[in-house]
């Protein structure tokens, strides 16, 4: 414990640091009396922790009391403070991280990090893999992330802004030697930008807007993830060279970007046709902006004189193409590109990138004509472009004068396209049923979503016609369940003339998502039934491969944890076997939330966990909401991310991932699925049988005040109706903010109890926990959720409901009790977290810090419901708080 205490040292130096500074902050602008009243509010909150249980409840008591009395005009001050205090926490804990991946990478470390590239090489090599076949694995890996917008991205992006102003600062203070003034201007550029943290409104006036979001997924891209795809090559070079001890050679970046947001029209009314083609141009015209600005940096770079420098013949007779192809830019650049062959080529790239943009900018306004024939269409021409360059370079000396950027720019492109991510569609399946309904002749009218997916995919082969498939290739069904929504949405695709007619296929993938626990049953079923399609295994078997995307989010509200999971190992096993038994390839993609009740939890040891062969086919994944600020905000946080994914990814595609024999394995699953059936009995005889469990929920929860928080354009319900229509974020979301996290656990204290009392129960869990990398993730991230929970602030919000709803609440607290102690009995710990020593520290050292803001928001709800006044706005204070103290929301 003493040399973890020492690595987190520089953690604490730089909370107390931040909280000072803080601290001058609040006496300055709001006096002393608020910064005395938020100290004896955080002690009381810190003693209701600490000590006997006497003194926990007495201070607890002391803090309701206080928190009672308090003016509604103070509740905003107060928890503003706690808030911000939590975004300079989050900002010290994500600047630690970097600076341990730093400390591991140093000489001094004697081992690389644990999950980094290095490790995961290091492993592999161990385990017998040879180098060349982890070099074939490489080349074949596919990864693709899809970013999305769901919403749950509680702090609005000019407060991030500042955040990541602090994140320069401090690491300025770690990593240069300042002088003395140096030192005191860094410490004063700290204190302003907190100090404007508190007078900026940490609440949006609106709610953002689809192209708001649009270009706040988009900064990502262009700030962080650009770089550092292109840049990752060389890190797999590095970390297998240090591995292996010889080189890798040439391998493409395996990463992909993607993105739903402007494309995702399930229960998102302002997703028109038009703010669909709007995001596919903004998409392009930033993308181009971007590589015109790469493209350009390069050119200042490759200065190469014919003097100095042999330029190849394919060099200049591509060169003498361009011109004739770019008169007007051969008119203007000729002067100033005479004898640097290298830049003038670069410059007629600009050039042919820069006609693809005007065109862009013209469309906007409707002054667009055809796409001018130089310009580049599809990523391909400027691909062969730079493959061009980098083959020139070589062959005139200059691997070391300009390759390495050369094939950088290579990479971003391979990774990005021209229009930064590949955008996405996705539709609920009933609109594609009614939308191919309506092209029948004589047949019904279109519903609005029916209407809207046709005029959208009008709008998707204009799209195509400009720029290619890469524009958007990818159509999503939510909530399908049969194999004739699918052959629905593929008759409206063909009807839309999206189709490749020298191939015989669709130009665009209809991918079923498979949700609920029903559909991801019957999922094998409706993959043999469209394979039996002769039209449809044409068009499969020219696409290449069959993208399935499964649920983790909705199959977990409608039967709990327990059950999801053994659905979601159950479906991904039997899809990847109807798959291989029609001899087609099959690309899995793993709708995971941020939280541990949609499929969230550490990235690596989710994917160690799949079932073998389900990575065959490539791995993708949803990045959402609040997770891209959490492993994108920033280049260091980003790589370790991409790492984590590569580094669970490779041992699946090497058949190398820890597992248990086939026999073990059926007979763990078999166990599991019993677990299962008890999990899915105990959760939906709460959730979905007692009558009054929706009365318990909507008043022991904010989430009426969680549909009124302007994080994201989209409803917070799909359609009118009760609990059956919420979205899981927000039924998630409610959980987390009154402390309880119901949807994480519930159930599974029943099943591991039960289970337990067979013979033989209790010590073949125990086998399951150490030997299936599987069920010990799921119990893991249980784990964790029991320890972020806290039944006793959870029931003064359970307090707020009707006395009816008693009996039950009780019921949630046996079951907390029961799933706490048959967690510990399992994985042998006496308090939850004790093999995670660092996350256990983390979670204890913020829940005092965030009990305060708990406490105020169950006296506001009170108030509120008392009808005793206005109390939206601390109310909405009180999520944005609680969420940055959670580091969670949906």
């Amino acid at each position: 414990m003493a040399r973890v205490r020492a690595v987190d040292q520089p953690l604490r130096r730089d909370v107390r640091l931040l909280g000072r500074l803080l601290g001058e902050v609040l006496v300055e602008q709001e006096g002393q009396d608020l910064f005395d009243l938020e100290e004896d509010v955080r002690r009381l909150a810190i003693q209701r922790r600490r000590g006997p249980m006497a003194g926990r409840r007495a201070s607890a008591a002391e803090l309701a009391e206080v928190l009672k009395r308090l003016p509604v005009e103070k509740a905003e001050p107060v928890l503003r403070a706690f808030s911000v205090y939590f975004q300079l926490v989050n900002l010290a804990e994500q600047h630690h991280r970097i600076r341990r991946a730093r400390a591991h990478a140093s000489v001094e470390s004697p081992s690389p990090q644990r999950g980094s590239l290095e490790a995961t090489f290091l492993s592999l090599k161990d385990a017998g893999i040879p180098a060349a076949r982890v070099r074939e694995a490489l080349h074949r890996m596919q990864v693709t992330l899809t970013l999305t917008a769901h919403p749950t991205q509680a702090v609005r992006r000019t407060l991030l802004e500042k955040l990541y102003r602090m994140a320069g600062l401090l690491e300025e203070r770690d990593r240069c030697e300042l002088t003395p003034r140096e030192s005191a201007e860094n410490l004063e550029s700290l204190r302003e930008e907190i100090t404007t943290l508190w007078q900026t409104d940490e609440l949006r006036r609106e709610r953002p807007t689809v192209g708001d979001e649009v270009k706040n997924i988009l900064w990502y891209v262009e700030e962080v993830l650009a770089e550092q795809l292109s840049e990752l090559p060389e890190l797999l070079e590095w970390a297998f060279e240090r591995a292996y001890g010889e080189p890798l050679g040439s391998v493409d970046t395996p990463v992909r970007v993607h993105s739903w947001v402007g494309g995702d029209m399930d229960g998102n009314p302002l997703v028109t046709p038009e703010v669909f083609a709007d995001t596919l141009r903004a998409h392009r015209a930033r993308g181009l902006r971007l590589l015109m600005n790469g493209l350009e940096r390069l050119g200042g770079m490759l200065s190469q004189s014919v003097r100095h420098a042999e330029p190849s013949p394919e060099l200049l007779a591509s060169l003498e193409r361009d011109a004739e192809q770019l008169p007007e830019a051969e008119q203007r650049l000729g002067p100033r590109t005479v004898g640097e062959p290298w830049r003038r080529k670069l410059r007629f790239m600009e050039e042919r990138l820069h006609q693809a943009l005007r065109h862009v900018l013209a469309q906007r306004t409707g002054d667009a004509g055809a796409l001018p024939p130089g310009a580049y269409r599809t990523p391909e021409a400027l691909l062969a472009d730079l493959d061009l360059l980098a083959r020139s370079l070589e062959q005139a000396k200059a691997t070391k004068a300009g390759l390495r950027q050369v094939l950088r720019m290579r990479e971003r492109v391979l990774a990005l396209g021209l229009s930064l991510a590949e955008l996405e569609a996705r539709v609920p399946a009933e609109d594609a049923v009614s939308a191919a309904a309506s092209l029948e002749p004589g047949g019904p009218a279109p519903s609005d979503g029916g209407k809207r997916l046709l005029a959208v995919l009008d709008r998707l082969r204009e799209a195509q016609a400009e720029a290619g498939e890469p524009a958007c290739r990818t159509l999503i069904l939510s909530m399908a369940s049969t194999a004739e929504d699918v052959l629905a949405a593929f008759k409206c695709i063909q009807h839309a003339g999206l189709w490749d007619e020298k191939r015989g296929c669709a130009t665009v993938d209809v991918v079923p998502l498979f949700e609920q626990l029903g559909a991801l049953d019957a999922g094998p079923d409706v993959l043999r039934t469209l394979f039996a399609n002769a039209e449809y295994r044409r068009h499969v078997d020219a696409r290449g491969a069959q993208e399935v995307m499964v649920g983790y989010s909705d199959s977990g509200k409608e039967v709990g944890l327990l059950a999801a999971s053994a659905a979601l190992y159950r479906a991904q096993v039997a899809l990847t076997r109807a798959a291989k038994e029609a001899g087609v390839p099959l690309r899995l993609f793993h709708g995971r939330g941020e939280s541990v009740a949609r499929g969230g939890g550490p990235a690596q040891e989710a994917i160690l966990a799949l079932p073998q062969g389900a990575v065959a086919g490539g791995y993708k994944a949803t990045e959402q909401g609040e997770a891209l600020d959490h492993k994108y905000a920033r280049p260091e946080l980003a790589r370790r991310t991409l790492e984590l994914i590569l580094g669970g990814v490779l041992p699946h595609l090497l058949d190398a991932q820890p597992r248990p024999s086939e026999e073990d394995e059926q007979t763990f699953r078999a166990a599991f699925d019993t677990l299962a059936e008890t999990g899915r009995v105990a959760y939906r005889s709460l959730v979905w049988e007692d009558p009054r469990f929706l009365e318990l929920f909507m008043a022991a929860t904010p989430v009426e005040e969680i549909a009124a928080l302007p994080i994201g354009s989209r409803p917070s319900k799909r359609k009118a109706g009760g609990l059956e229509s919420l979205r899981a974020i927000p039924w998630v979301f409610a959980w987390t903010q009154n402390r309880a996290i119901l949807p994480g656990w519930y159930g599974v204290g029943s099943a591991l109890e039960d289970f337990a009392k067979k013979p033989g129960g209790a010590a073949l869990l125990k086998r399951m926990y150490r030997q299936w990398p599987f069920f010990k993730a799921v119990i893991d991230n249980v784990t964790m959720v029991l320890a972020k929970s806290d039944m006793a602030i959870a029931g003064r919000y359970a307090a707020l409901a009707p006395a009816s709803t008693r009996p039950l609440w009780r019921l949630i607290q046996q079951e907390h009790r029961r799933t706490r102690k048959q967690v510990k009995r399992l994985t042998g710990e006496q308090r939850l977290l004790d093999h995670n020593p660092q996350l256990q520290r983390a979670i204890s050292l913020r829940n005092p810090y965030v009990d305060p803001m708990s406490f105020l928001q169950v006296e506001l709800l009170r108030r509120k419901r008392e009808a005793a006044g206005d109390f939206d706005r601390p109310l909405l204070l009180s999520l944005n708080g609680i969420a940055a103290g959670m580091r969670n929301t949906g």
